[in-house]
């Protein structure tokens, strides 16, 4: 688990009984840092292509869902995620593939998932069960449609949809959400009042 104590926060903290809150009021600032979305890198022309319009970090809300706070004593509350992509979205860096390919599915894909499963091979399984060619086209794989239609030559062929892009590996820019700011600071003082000294 990704894990960020408040400790100094909680070590000038004067009422053990409110650590709840203040774990409560720090995991909403972080969250609204990725609703906002301030200063994020946009999203790449690659990843618009394959996943279609929207905002940094907020595809399927369970990175920002996923933030929550664990009181540990009267004096500790600690912040975190479960996600194991959450640090790498916050500081950046390169994911490799582990075996030959990373597989990213196209935006149509990720309704796929919910019909034949999350994976690529129950996904290409369940097109193959349902009766449609699936096969690799340079670096992508593609379905085609089970009957013919005309192309803009008035050609008769098998319409390809693509389900995924491979990829050896993906530069995720960071964006950092994972922090109080002063402001977040001055708003916890002035909640909890004159028993939070100034850090």
């Amino acid at each position: 688990m990704v894990i960020k104590a408040l400790d100094d926060l909680s070590n000038a903290l004067k009422m053990p009984g409110k650590m709840a809150a203040i774990g409560d009021m720090a995991v909403e600032m972080i969250r609204s840092k990725i609703h906002k979305g301030d200063g994020f890198a946009p999203l790449s022309a690659a990843t618009v292509a394959y996943r279609g319009e929207g905002k940094p970090l907020q595809d399927t809300s369970g990175l920002r869902d996923s933030i929550t706070k664990e009181v540990i004593d009267d004096r500790t509350v600690s912040i975190g995620t479960n996600k194991p992509y959450a640090a790498i979205h916050n500081n950046g860096g390169v994911i490799q593939a582990k075996k030959q390919w990373l597989w990213i599915p196209s935006a149509k894909t990720r309704e796929y998932q919910g019909t034949y499963g999350y994976s690529p091979m129950e996904v290409l399984n369940g097109f193959k069960s349902a009766g449609y060619s699936v096969f690799r086209m340079g670096r992508t794989v593609v379905y085609s449609e089970k009957k013919r239609t005309r192309n803009a030559a008035g050609e008769l062929e098998y319409k390809k949809h693509i389900l995924y892009y491979l990829k050896k590996s993906v530069e995720i820019p960071a964006r950092p959400y994972f922090y109080l700011n002063e402001q977040d600071m001055k708003l916890l003082m002035k909640e909890f009042g004159s028993e939070l000294e100034q850090l």
